[in-house]
């Protein structure tokens, strides 16, 4: 079962499977994991050996979670929890894993710091997380065509709980550092996402499920319909033989216990 955001994460997916190196026999906790995705990959490296636990708070995403776990026989198991304050067994993990989950902590030193009591003296941290708007045009091309429908939205605060909470290494460091990790590094990780073949599918891509889905949740018919003729109207200026590809911008973090 493959959802349009495992097909637009798919790059960073790779590269921050590839930075965690997760290892048979290991235990792994999966931070922010939505229906499953990263999860069920993370049990097919540890093997019936190890052990995959995924944490999200949206039920719905997590019983998509536990049906496509059952239907390919994976080991993985979901709770539905908040990672800030569930009582993990102390010392349990080898791997607190996360791909674009963690950005969103009310309180990040606090939540951090719970998964690192989580973690076994030799585990380590590895997570995604996005970069700044001025690099990340996945989200801010549509979102700019967007605007001039929408309520005035503040500016972004790099401070603050949110998709870019996480886009500046100094803000990683500090929030690691006193959640009680050591050795954190981030390097970047540069993707060139598939949109559509079309203006007007690129336009669906965002705002059914992609960077505008949450911003026009609730707005009215006439709203979408005037955003959706302006993106699709900004997703042709994208356009090459190929389809429409968009950059997006992440940082792979990892850190040690």
């Amino acid at each position: 079962m493959l959802f349009r955001s495992d097909r637009d994460h798919a790059a960073v997916t790779r590269a921050v499977l590839a930075l965690a190196a997760p290892q048979p026999g290991e235990n792994v906790l999966d931070i922010g994991c939505g229906s499953g995705t990263t999860t069920l990959l993370l049990a097919e490296r540890v093997g019936p050996k190890g052990g995959v636990i995924g944490i999200d708070l949206s039920a719905p995403m997590l019983e998509v979670a536990r049906t496509r776990a059952k239907q390919m026989r994976s080991i993985a198991k979901f709770v539905e929890a908040d990672a800030t304050d569930h009582p993990f067994e102390p010392g349990r993990y080898d791997l607190a894993f996360s791909q674009l989950g963690v950005m969103f902590f009310a309180d990040p030193v606090s939540a951090f710091s719970n998964i690192h009591r989580a973690l076994k003296r030799t585990g380590r941290l590895v997570f995604a997380c996005w970069r700044g708007p001025e690099e990340h045009f996945w989200a801010t091309i549509p979102e700019e065509a967007a605007k001039p429908f929408l309520p005035p939205m503040p500016p972004v605060n790099f401070e603050a709980p949110g998709r870019f909470g996480f886009a500046r290494p100094e803000r990683v460091k500090r929030v690691l550092t006193q959640a009680g990790f050591q050795n954190v590094t981030l390097e970047k990780c540069d993707a060139r996402v598939f949109v559509g073949r079309t203006p007007e599918e690129a336009a669906s891509s965002a705002i059914d499920a992609g960077p505008l889905m949450r911003t026009l949740a609730d707005a009215d018919e006439t709203t979408r319909m005037k955003v959706r003729a302006a993106v699709t109207e900004r997703m042709a200026r994208e356009a090459a033989p190929d389809g429409i590809y968009l950059a997006a911008a992440a940082w792979l973090v990892r850190a040690t216990a």
